[in-house]
């Protein structure tokens, strides 16, 4: 079994920003799982343990939506958090740009995935990028009050590929391993 997921992955220059933000927020020290900079990427579909032998055949999906899909600009702008105010579980960065196009790439993958048998999910996809996890609402009060004040708007990029990733989960948090580069037109 592989565990898998797909995701377009940020340029350095713009973790290298995220780094600097989340050191802001670090320093509240909320008990907060932080997402270490070199792990993040906006996820399109998480398929979660696959057989291995399935794993060409997510490849195959996933390039042969790609080329019918031109790349787009997208930058990160705005904080905010899932699922409420009132228990919030994950922080996140908002995603802005062509949307609609990264939308558009999303559910062709989906629906790919799916006619080869992969499960729809059931939310519906909210781009954003996960920076952090709640762990207790030790001093979270507090970083709520500064990380959802935070202006976060990060020159646009562009977006030419999805990655096939691998993840292995470590007791020092996951390992990400591209098994394939799918790029677009």
């Amino acid at each position: 079994m592989v565990r898998t997921f797909l995701a377009i992955d940020l340029p350095g220059t713009q973790r290298k920003i995220l780094e600097e933000h989340q050191g802001r927020w670090k320093s509240v020290k909320a008990d907060v799982r932080w997402i270490y900079p070199s792990n993040m990427h906006l996820t399109l579909k998480f398929l979660g343990e696959i057989q291995e032998s399935s794993k060409e055949s997510v490849t195959t999906v996933c390039k042969e939506v790609c080329c019918l899909h031109r790349g787009f600009s997208l930058f990160l702008n705005g904080t905010g958090i899932f699922p409420n105010l009132r228990r919030p579980r994950i922080l996140w960065i908002g995603i802005r740009g062509e949307t609609d196009l990264l939308c558009k790439l999303q559910n062709s993958i989906e629906t790919a995935l799916e006619e080869k048998g992969f499960p729809r999910e059931d939310r519906v996809f909210t781009p954003h990028l996960t920076v952090g996890r709640v762990r207790s609402p030790r001093r979270l009060s507090r970083l709520l009050e500064v990380f959802l004040k935070h202006k976060i708007v990060i020159e646009p990029f562009t977006v030419e590929e999805v990655i096939v990733y691998k993840s292995r989960l470590t007791p020092r948090g996951p390992l990400y391993s591209p098994l394939a580069r799918c790029p677009l037109m």
